[in-house]
């Protein structure tokens, strides 16, 4: 009686074994067959709005308190900068930035990601003061257009053609020569 009960056992546990290696295999064939999937082009993926899509429209007050929108530049070339205060590759780039708009003419949009400064504008305010810039600064003291942008890591630069697509990203500092490669 007691061999029959652990036959009885065994066998209801080399069923489950087998069972759970059946649907194993199953899984594994059925993502095997599967059609790669490619996120280059997904909206939904971290890492920024890429080049070729539409740059989104945004409204956005300076540091003086004046409204500034993206449509304002319409039919312009614009640099479009995600920076912080607090960020070392932003103020190292930030010559290059103010070079390269003095220069060429071509419009800079310097968008402080404010909610990210410890004391809010008032470190923007300071920081300015300390450099001085050619270029609205535009702060982003809520972290919408941070957010609609996708920014992951700053600085974040985009260039924005004529007809308000992305001709151009940089996730890290940009200098004047990147800049000018990717402008008219």
């Amino acid at each position: 009686m007691m061999r029959v009960h652990k036959l009885f056992v065994g066998l209801i546990i080399l069923a489950l074994v087998a069972g759970l290696a059946y649907k194993g295999y199953d899984e594994y064939r059925t993502s095997q067959g599967a059609e790669p999937v490619s996120i280059a082009g997904d909206d939904s993926v971290l890492g920024g709005l890429e080049v070729g899509q539409q740059a989104p429209a945004f409204e956005l007050e300076t540091i003086e308190g004046e409204t500034v929108a993206l449509s304002d530049y319409a039919g312009e070339q614009v640099v479009l900068n995600f920076w912080a205060s607090w960020c070392p590759p932003c103020r190292e780039e930030l010559p290059e930035l103010i070079e390269f708009g003095e220069e060429t003419g071509i419009p800079v949009l310097g968008v402080n990601v404010t909610k990210n400064e410890r004391r809010g504008k008032a470190d923007v305010e300071a920081f300015l003061t300390e450099v001085p810039v050619s270029f609205p600064v535009l702060l982003d003291e809520a972290g919408v257009v941070e957010k609609t942008y996708r920014v992951v890591a700053l600085p974040t630069t985009y260039v924005i053609g004529t007809d308000g697509r992305i001709t151009a990203k940089q996730i890290g500092p940009v200098d004047f020569d990147w800049l000018h490669d990717k402008t008219d």
